[in-house]
């Protein structure tokens, strides 16, 4: 992603592609609406499509190209977080009573379908809700302010699912705020998407009847414990950011 400083003019040209591609992935909604897989293909080939012409990378430009074996051990981080902050949620929800273990009877395809449809939807997500607007602000305005651009645009899209604010937008931009430091950290996007895949798959196919059925009172997503760990987790990140920023390290 480059650490040079853009000038405001490269900023403004950046927010106007990344609004005008993500606006296309809304219209792929529209228009493919019926069929899931379909339209997270097609918003992930648009989302892609615009990081190229954005200069928002895989792995970072300036540094060597990443072995085969680098990059399948940053899909190995991501995953493992993914899984653990999934797993501490879950956790959490069961000892807390906050969610009930149902009897299920497992399904292979469910999770097949599940794990295509959220790695799909995590190379969009990751590219344009997160590469986006670190791309257009982190020169201008620093990258903790630019983490918190990220929780913002992740809370915004969310918004616009819903249609009116809930808890699950608050559950979003922290999730948002943590998956941005990801990026800050892998220098890339590989690590953030392997982490959103590995979570949108526990707490959706895994939990929802693909291994057992999880029961919460409202969705994972906007229940308290998964509130309380994405707090923590994305605040401790957030200062991991911020304390290295004021360091003037860089990793």
């Amino acid at each position: 992603m480059g650490e040079r400083r853009a000038p405001l003019a490269d900023a403004a040209k950046v927010v106007t592609s990344g609004l005008l591609f993500w606006g296309g992935a809304q219209l792929a909604t529209t228009v493919l609406g019926r069929s899931e897989t379909a339209t997270v293909a097609v918003q992930a080939a648009i989302a892609e499509w615009g990081a190229g012409t954005m200069g928002i990378a895989w792995s970072d430009p300036l540094r060597p190209t990443p072995s085969g074996q680098a990059i399948r051990a940053r899909i190995a981080y991501g995953l493992g977080i993914g899984f653990a902050v999934a797993a501490v949620v879950i956790g959490t929800a069961l000892v807390t009573r906050a969610a009930a273990v149902e009897r299920a009877t497992p399904s292979v395809s469910p999770l097949v379908i599940g794990l295509i449809v959220g790695a799909l939807a995590a190379v969009r997500d990751e590219l344009l809700l997160r590469g986006f607007p670190l791309r257009a602000t982190r020169s201008l305005v620093g990258t903790p302010a630019a983490i918190a651009v990220c929780g913002g645009a992740a809370a915004a899209a969310r918004l616009g699912l819903d249609g009116v604010l809930t808890v699950g937008i608050v559950a979003e931009a922290l999730r948002g705020i943590a998956l941005g430091v990801l990026w800050v950290w892998d220098r890339g996007a590989w690590i953030p998407v392997a982490a959103n895949v590995a979570w949108t798959w526990t707490t959706g196919p895994i939990t929802h009847g693909g291994l057992f059925d999880l029961r919460f009172a409202t969705e994972v997503d906007a229940s308290a414990p998964a509130l309380a760990v994405l707090s923590i987790v994305a605040g401790a990140a957030f200062v991991w950011v911020a304390r290295r920023t004021a360091d003037g390290t860089r990793r």
